[in-house]
């Protein structure tokens, strides 16, 4: 995956167009690297840079949601009219695929540093798979999930959680931190998210937890009714007194705040009052998937009114059992195309070092300036016309020709030439 590039020396690149986040797109720009980070960005003549053609050179892509293990699926699951359905098939595709988890983790990823993206939020369901993570690829803040709504199954999970956050990292992971993810509200016992948002304080690390998903899991919340309280009772775990009736999002919300970092992926259907919860709190983020967002026909995502409150959100793709493929960049293309009026600096920034700061990660490594890692994606621009930048860099035309984490080339160096 990683061409390891020279992390000693110093290396000069030139491209069409470069996009740093804290600053205007410089022109026939060039950017220095020394030691796996950049030492200098400008568009001064330098005989020794190594001219990329006629690409854009942004910061590396960050993709804050994701589960690798279903990297196997051609097409995403359905039905996507159905939420449960859908939550139904993904339970007897893991039961019943036949390749090895370790593998399919290993597929994603270079799937995703091939997309550009030099860091990911990945939710793990087991410590074998972190085997596939490594510093050759992009930073990973790996989420072990915790699946738990009976009384009997919370000991249990805690002290997996509690293991995973312990575990000794191995020298080649170094660019692997560790998170938890309790699932969702309706698949962990509200004792249970409590106890593991309290081991995660304790520790420091950052949650992840699908929350405000869809309107059937706000139902079950309030209520104990809809189709939720069908699954749960196929899956022979439903009991009475599990949820108290009149429960809300904000309830979880409320203990989120606590930790140093928080995801709430999807929030779908945040109520006004959760949205400025939320919106107030930059260390909680709310995690868009456009794409799958999309695929299962939601209404409006209020991601534009976070940001117009100043809350904290960040782009991911969710994983290949409701999106065509893992690209964030597809994502960013998404958004650009659908919601043209706005600015497509912020959409780059949310692909970026939004997505970098959510998952616990220094942002300035992601943002394309001196001193920050050389994290970046080279983009081949599909015209030489002129015309304004951000323009050009959302062309359809596009794509992704390589990346580049902590210096070093994601495949051969030949590819960004």
């Amino acid at each position: 995956m990683n061409s390891g590039l020279p992390l000693d020396e110093r290396h000069s690149f030139r491209a069409r167009w470069l996009f740093p986040l804290d600053g205007q797109p410089i022109e026939n720009g060039t950017v220095e690297i020394t030691r796996g980070r950049i030492s200098a960005i400008h568009d001064r003549h330098d005989p020794r840079a190594r001219d990329l053609g006629n690409v854009a050179i942004i910061p590396g892509l960050v993709n804050a949601h994701t589960h690798l293990e279903f990297s196997d699926l051609s097409r995403p699951l359905g039905p996507a009219d159905s939420f449960t359905e859908w939550v139904r098939a993904v339970v007897d595709h893991r039961r019943n695929r036949k390749t090895d988890r370790l593998q399919l983790v290993r597929q994603g990823l270079c799937e995703c540093a091939d997309a550009g993206t030099t860091a990911l939020g990945e939710i793990t369901t087991d410590e074998a798979s972190l085997a596939a993570l490594d510093e050759r690829g992009p930073a990973v803040c790996a989420f072990r999930e915790s699946i738990g709504f009976l009384a009997e199954q919370i000991d249990e999970q805690l002290q997996t959680a509690r293991r995973f956050l312990d575990a000794v990292e191995l020298p080649s992971q170094a660019r692997v931190t560790r998170g938890l993810s309790p699932h969702a509200p309706y698949s962990v016992h509200p004792e249970l998210f409590a106890r593991l948002v309290d081991l995660a304080t304790e520790k420091r690390a950052p949650v992840a937890i699908h929350l405000a998903e869809t309107r059937a899991e706000i139902e079950f919340l309030d209520r104990g009714t809809g189709p939720f309280l069908g699954l749960l009772q196929n899956f022979g775990v439903w009991k009475e007194d599990v949820i108290p009736r009149g429960s809300r999002p904000l309830d979880y919300l409320r203990s989120l705040q606590r930790l140093d970092r928080a995801l709430v992926v999807h929030g779908n259907y945040l109520s006004d009052e959760e949205i400025s919860f939320v919106a107030e709190r930059p260390h909680l983020t709310v995690v868009y998937c456009p794409r799958t967002h999309a695929y299962f026909g939601h209404e409006a995502h209020p991601w534009q009114q976070l940001l117009s409150q100043g809350g904290s959100v960040a782009i991911g793709t969710d994983s290949r059992a409701s999106n065509p493929d893992l690209s964030l960049w597809r994502e960013l293309c998404f958004l650009h195309s659908h919601f043209p009026r706005v600015a497509p600096a912020t959409l780059l920034k949310l692909g970026t070092a939004a997505g970098a700061r959510a998952l616990n990660l220094p942002g300035d490594d992601w943002c394309l300036k001196p001193g920050g890692a050389a994290n970046l994606a080279v983009i081949s621009l599909g015209s030489t016309a002129g015309g304004e930048p951000y323009a050009l860099l959302f062309d359809e035309r596009n794509s992704i020709r390589t990346a580049m984490g902590n210096g070093a080339w994601y495949g051969p160096l030949d590819k960004a030439l």
